[in-house]
Formats: structure tokens, C-alpha cells, sequence
């Protein structure tokens, strides 16, 4: 990261802003900001398919991105003034019972709904969400793993493995769910996203318990969704970059780390 080069630890430049981004990062905790990543994506998971229902062939269109800005506001203030403060978004932050398994759902199904949404919006199209709520809800199922980063090791972690097998083989089902819905009903974002998201949890059910299959399974299912978005509504990477890099600076000054990341938690002996 280009920030890391210019503002070492070592440095006094360092330590000068990093008063600020601590209180600035206590702010974004506050708000919970990373979560308008899967706000924001499930919400333009509305807007492409709206757009691959009238063009099956759609590809790299800039064309209402205004549009699009304007749901991504609404949406976003929709969670920092309702889902936030009453505590009806929590998915990473604590372990949701089956109410709040069923309050989830409903959300994302609200967020497709206002991302699809326009004046020639059919009812029977709403079929078409089916893949993306299998999808969703087989990310959820790994959220049910808490990973909290220790400051003073440096390192993230999992203390809770609880129903492992449970909870993966649900999000392996789902997934795989999401490709054939996809398949059937010819959405090739969904159904590719979903095939090239599958190894994640199919690995971290597999493979002995490790805070870096967690670390990927939670990150890559939506980001790599989030880019495949982007084939078709390119001007989706402004805000989704900006957020990103944003999160990304405030934890360098904050915590000493590049988060989020595509780099994983390794084993020591690595």
C-alpha cells in the first residue's frame, strides 16, 4: 500500500496522524462501516439484474449510474439511521439465532428489491432473487464465526468453533443452491460468482480448523460477487474502491495493519 511507504511506523509522520485516524476509526466502529460492503453489493445485485432482464447481454454499461448512486445513498442511510441503531443488522458480530436468521433474509431481500426496483418492474420477476438470497445466505452461515483482531499479538483469531461442520456444510449447500438456481434461470453473474466462491467454504469445512479459511470465506464469496457486479455496472468500483481504501488507510494508522486485505493469517511454521 502506497500510504505504508510514505507514513512508516517508524516515522513521526506516523505518529502525528495517528491520534486522528484512532478517533476517526472508533467513529467508523461506531457506525459499522464495513458493512456497507454487503449493504451496498446485495443492493446492486438489484440493479444488475434489472439491467440483465432487459439485456441478457449486457456488458461494461455506464448508463444509469445516477441512478444507481442515488439507491446506494438511500440504502446507506437506511443503515446508519434504522438497520444500525436498532440492532437489526449484527451478522459478523455475534452469533444470530433462527429470528434473526429470518431478520437477515429479510433485509437482503429489501436491499435486491430497492436496487431492482423502477417503473417497469414486474412482480413475476422476483423468482430471479432466488440465487442471490441462497448465495447470501450461505455467507451468512460463516459469519456465525466471529474473527476479532488481538492488537497485541498482532494477529486475527477465532475462539469459537462450535458446530463448524453445521454451519460450513449449510454454506456449501447454499452455495451450490446458488449455481444451480443461477443456472436454471440463466443469470451468468450469479451462477459464475458462485462457482469460483464455492472452494472457500468447501476448504474451511474440509480442512482443520485455521482463522485463514475463515479470513477468505467471509471476503472473497463478496468480493469476488461484488466484481462480477461490476461487469456490467463498471461505475460500481468508484464507491466500492473508495470505502475499501478508506478502511484500509484508517487500520494502517490505527492498528499497524493493511485491512481489509487479500492476505490471509498464515501458521507459524509457514
Amino acid at each position: 500500500m502506497i500510504v505504508e511507504r510514505i507514513f512508516p511506523p517508524d516515522k513521526s509522520l506516523y505518529n502525528k496522524w495517528r491520534n486522528f485516524f484512532i478517533q476517526f476509526g472508533k467513529i467508523i466502529d461506531s457506525k459499522g462501516l464495513t458493512q456497507l460492503f454487503t449493504i451496498w453489493t446485495f443492493t446492486m445485485a438489484g440493479v444488475v439484474l434489472q439491467m440483465g432482464s432487459i439485456d441478457r447481454f449486457v456488458y461494461w454499461d455506464w448508463a444509469g449510474w445516477n441512478i444507481g448512486l442515488l439507491k446506494l445513498a438511500f440504502v446507506t442511510g437506511l443503515f446508519f439511521y434504522y438497520f444500525q441503531p436498532k440492532g437489526i443488522w449484527t451478522a459478523g458480530n455475534k452469533r444470530l439465532n433462527e429470528k434473526e436468521y429470518r431478520i437477515h433474509f429479510g433485509v437482503a431481500f429489501l436491499l435486491l428489491v430497492i436496487g431492482w426496483a423502477n417503473p417497469n418492474s414486474s412482480v413475476n420477476d422476483l423468482k430471479s432473487f432466488l440465487p442471490y438470497l441462497a448465495a447470501f445466505l450461505s455467507g451468512l452461515a460463516i459469519f456465525q464465526f466471529q474473527v476479532t483482531f488481538d492488537e497485541t499479538k498482532g494477529e486475527w483469531f477465532n475462539l469459537n468453533w462450535d458446530k463448524k461442520i453445521f454451519f460450513l456444510s449449510i454454506s456449501v449447500g447454499l452455495m451450490v443452491g446458488a449455481i444451480v438456481l443461477g443456472c436454471y434461470m440463466d443469470d451468468p453473474i450469479i451462477s459464475t460468482a458462485s462457482i469460483v466462491s464455492l472452494p472457500f467454504p468447501v476448504i474451511a469445512l474440509l480442512w482443520p480448523s485455521h482463522v485463514r479459511h475463515l479470513q477468505r470465506a467471509r471476503f472473497y464469496p463478496l468480493f469476488i460477487l461484488a466484481m462480477f457486479l461490476c461487469v456490467r455496472a463498471p461505475w460500481f468500483l468508484i464507491p466500492l474502491a473508495g470505502l475499501f481504501y478508506t478502511l484500509r488507510i484508517v487500520n494502517y494508522f490505527r492498528y499497524g495493519i493493511v485491512f481489509p486485505s487479500f492476505g490471509v493469517d498464515l501458521p507459524d511454521e509457514i
